[in-house]
């Protein structure tokens, strides 16, 4: 066989070894998922619950809240892994006035 018709050969082999590959990777790549989170409050409490963060993905509540000075001072809950709920109450005589979540990989 001659030079031109191996690497032709080669190529072809190559090309075809490549097109089994590529779907496996795709499928790895598509396992990214986006985070759904929820936030809500009872009286000076605030929650959070996040879905979609994987195995290694944490959140926690983050409230803000206002003094009687009308000082805004946030607070965070502690983290709380995938499908859990993280919560934080304002200290002392602190209103809430918002709350939301934080997210981390």
């Amino acid at each position: 066989m001659d030079t031109i018709k191996k690497t032709t050969l080669l190529a072809a082999a190559v090309c075809a070894g490549l097109g089994f590959l590529a779907p496996a990777a795709a499928a790895s790549e598509s396992g990214a998922r986006s985070a759904d989170c929820n936030t809500w409050s009872k009286g000076n409490t605030g929650y959070a619950y996040c879905s979609g963060l994987g195995f290694k993905g944490a959140h926690r509540a983050k409230v803000v809240c206002i003094d009687s000075r009308g000082v805004e001072t946030t607070f965070y809950g502690p983290w709380a892994a995938n499908a859990k709920t993280s919560s934080k109450a304002c200290p002392g005589s602190g209103f809430l006035l918002r709350v939301g979540s934080v997210i981390e990989d």
